[in-house]
């Protein structure tokens, strides 16, 4: 993504103040459209690679890049969102399938302000953690909400990516972990390391079953958006050999009472 927008300015944190952060970046940002999609798209495709259950939680929709496959995958979907733009957009793109039997809701409220009627099997956290306030406060308070068998499946930006490398080589970033123009732009309060990543996880209380990476990315998105399809598929599929260069953190992680996990620790790479 290309930020167009300026970054606003820093505000108290309010639920006021939340709304507004939201609402702006909602005015602009399409989470359906350039890069952002396709690395949206092949992450539901390992997220639904190991999800089970019929009830699922997806905090952020954004433009609702993931939020039809999970309404199709599951037979019980809550989504909850911000931005009054995103859950208009959501509503009318799962149109068909709001409020039949009560199976889809969308929520139109803070992740602070939201309270689940049962338990889930599945909460996905993409691009979430990145920029609440209070990230290891709303991991503890999902894990309340996992089924005995659920998992939390988190997606955050990586600091230590091989384009954020190349830039600080280049000395366009001071340091990995620094806010970029499009970080601010969008709304980012942090990127993540690995390491940072595990620590929020095990201080909220979780226990970490795997972590991958996604894109294996060499340079900003508006230059890889100019090449063909089938070289940015290659660099999706390169991943695994170099995971925590690429683009995206994955991780999945649960209740540490959950008991027998489908995923081994031993999956961390």
């Amino acid at each position: 993504m290309t930020a167009s927008r300026p970054a606003a300015g820093p505000q108290s944190i309010s639920p006021e103040n939340e709304r507004a952060r939201l609402d702006d970046v909602a005015q602009w940002f399409d989470s359906r459209r350039g890069l952002n999609y396709e690395i949206s798209r092949r992450a539901l495709k390992q997220i639904l690679s190991r999800a089970h259950g019929s009830r699922a939680l997806e905090l952020g929709c954004a433009g609702g890049a993931m939020s039809e496959d999970l309404a199709g995958s599951f037979p019980h979907l809550d989504i909850v969102e911000g931005a009054a733009r995103y859950v208009a957009q959501v509503r009318a793109l799962l149109g068909a399938r709001n409020g039949h039997r009560g199976r889809l809701r969308v929520h139109h409220c803070l992740f602070e302000e939201f309270q689940p009627s049962a338990p889930y099997d599945l909460i996905v956290m993409a691009y979430v953690l990145e920029h609440v306030s209070e990230p290891r406060t709303l991991m503890a308070r999902a894990k309340h909400w996992l089924a005995q068998a659920g998992e939390i499946h988190i997606i955050v930006p990586n600091a230590e990516s091989l384009h954020r490398r190349v830039g600080r080589h280049m000395d366009l970033l001071p340091h990995l972990d620094q806010l970029n123009e499009t970080d601010l732009a969008i709304g980012h309060r942090r990127v993540y390391t690995w390491g940072r990543l595990a620590d929020d996880i095990a201080a909220a209380g979780l226990q970490l079953a795997l972590m991958e990476g996604i894109l294996l990315k060499p340079l900003p998105s508006a230059l890889m958006e100019a090449w063909p399809r089938e070289l940015r598929d290659a660099f999706f599929d390169l991943a695994p050999l170099a995971p925590k260069l690429c683009s995206e953190i994955y991780a999945v992680c649960h209740h540490p009472n959950h008991g027998h996990s489908p995923h081994s620790a031993h999956g961390l790479r």
